[in-house]
């Protein structure tokens, strides 16, 4: 068997000439760059945390925990590729921790305080120029109106936090954005919602319908 081994040749002892032809000046450049990158995910993995554990009805012992963290994490990592470091980057980062936020309260006590739409409203103005504040308000009003018309004819099946932070999403993203969102939304909503009554055996039990709104809306962020 060993005549299958070829050799490697004469292997070369670490000198101080060899070191000092390294170039230490791309070395260190790229060093901080790691090190800054390490940092900001571990960041964003603590604020994730922190969001996590200040929603409403939170238990530490949730299983679905990890998997909240392992997608903002994703999803940062897709936005930044996307984006790059720009404040696109940093608006996106913002209006996932608050879907993250509105999606974990919705689904431990089927309820969304008001002022996560507000926060979305404001985000929705980081990095706007003024001539398009306009047509966003627009948008949010038509997105908005249509929800609260919807939610009036299927007896408050859709409620007023769905209608609300659909609108605020649509300020954020316009119009035709917000209408993919929507309807992305709605039918992971219809298809879960089948699924998981089949799997339970039960009908007519309520189900939150924030987290999948909120993947609508995100996935139409990085169009």
């Amino acid at each position: 068997m060993t005549r299958f081994i070829q050799p490697i040749g004469p292997i070369r002892p670490i000198s101080i000439e060899r070191l000092t032809e390294l170039n230490y000046e791309g070395i260190f450049p790229t060093v901080l760059r790691l090190v800054c990158v390490f940092l900001f995910y571990l960041a964003i993995h603590r604020i994730t945390k922190l969001i996590v554990s200040k929603t409403p009805g939170f238990q530490k012992e949730n299983k679905k925990i990890p998997i909240f963290h392992c997608i903002s994490i994703i999803l940062v990592s897709s936005m930044q590729i996307a984006f790059g470091w720009s404040m696109e980057l940093v608006k996106g980062i913002i209006f996932m921790l608050i879907l993250l936020y509105a999606s974990v309260s919705d689904i431990q006590t089927h309820e969304v305080k008001d002022f996560v739409s507000v926060l979305i409203f404001v985000t929705g103005f980081i990095g706007v120029i003024s001539s398009e504040i306009p047509k966003m308000i627009l948008s949010g009003l038509i997105i908005g109106g249509m929800l609260l018309i919807c939610a009036a004819v299927s007896r408050n099946r859709l409620g007023g936090a769905d209608v609300k932070l659909s609108a605020a999403c649509s300020v954020l993203l316009g119009f035709s954005r917000s209408i993919a969102g929507l309807i992305i939304g709605l039918f992971l909503a219809i298809i879960c919602n089948i699924y998981f009554n089949h799997k339970s055996k039960t009908k007519g039990k309520a189900f939150p319908l924030v987290p999948y709104l909120s993947i609508g809306f995100m996935l139409m962020y990085f169009c």
